[in-house]
């Protein structure tokens, strides 16, 4: 059974009294990736009227600032939510400064696998993108080329980088998401068989607590604010709230949806859910169908 009791609610109106402040992961929360999901806008609008701040922590493997426009591309206006951390701007100024004494010993050549959406990670940084492994210091993986790609396109390369002991660089820990309704793969699932394979790999986001951290300084709240994080994902949202201390609101609606047999806006049965925890080793606060006021 789960490590501690949860209760089942209905919307964040049930339980938001209890909290100062709200870290609200994006993909399978907020939107899909393409469209925002029908109550999400509105639930962040009764957030704002309720004076709850809403801090946006994102595996997002690119800069903030794209990870804003895109929202305001779907419709989400900037003034609904205030810091907005992706787990590349983490992975962008570790790379920047270099004081982290893995990040030190990176060199300036890069081999980058993943779409061009993500080339705001090489902004003002002072590396030289190459097209080889051959000629590479390290990688940068972002996610795969194309959506529509299986991690077995890759196992070639990764042997490859394997055999040169190339470090890499994974600013997303995601092993899959659901886009416009379609699982597809991440960075993580790339980067997870290069570990497998004896591969060394950084990551940065959730559930590392450095995302945590970088989160919380950007809230500017005293050390007893109380904080509740939403998310979708028991690897991610709900591991890294669960070794940050922070309460969670996890929207069974979301990555987990059909191993829940439960779609978005429904509860799935307790039995069912109880049985997934105990599989994973991880506990929640409260479970929603979906992210709602």
């Amino acid at each position: 059974m789960p490590q501690t009791p949860y209760q089942m609610i209905n919307g964040l109106s049930e339980v938001i009294g209890n909290y100062d402040a709200v870290i609200l992961d994006l993909w399978g929360v907020v939107h899909d990736g393409v469209t925002p999901y029908p109550n999400s806008i509105s639930a962040m609008k009764a957030l704002k009227d309720a004076g709850i701040p809403v801090a946006l922590l994102s595996n997002a493997p690119r800069r903030s600032s794209v990870v804003i426009a895109r929202m305001e591309e779907m419709g989400i206006d900037r003034d609904l939510y205030g810091p907005a951390v992706a787990s590349g701007e983490i992975a962008y100024h570790q790379l920047r400064d270099r004081v982290d004494a893995w990040y030190a010993k990176l060199g300036r050549k890069v081999f980058r696998v993943g779409p061009v959406r993500d080339h705001s990670m090489f902004e003002d940084q002072d590396v030289e993108v190459v097209d080889t492994l051959e000629e590479a210091d390290w990688m940068l993986v972002t996610g795969p080329d194309d959506d529509h790609d299986p991690v077995s396109k890759y196992e070639d390369m990764l042997h490859l980088a394997l055999s040169r002991d190339l470090p890499m660089l994974c600013p997303n820990p995601d092993r899959e998401v659901i886009r416009g309704g379609e699982r597809i793969i991440c960075a993580g699932a790339i980067a997870g068989r290069y570990e497998e394979l004896g591969g060394n790999v950084c990551w940065e986001g959730k559930p590392l607590a450095s995302a945590y951290d970088f989160c919380l300084q950007a809230f500017d709240m005293g050390p007893d604010a109380r904080l509740l994080v939403v998310g979708d994902s028991l690897s991610t949202d709900v591991a890294g709230s669960n070794a940050a201390g922070l309460d969670i609101a996890f929207v069974t609606g979301g990555i987990h949806a059909e191993e829940l047999d439960a779609p978005r806006g429904t509860l799935p049965e307790k039995a069912r859910l109880d049985q997934l925890l105990e599989v994973t080793g991880r506990h929640v606060t409260y479970a929603m169908g979906d992210f709602c006021w």
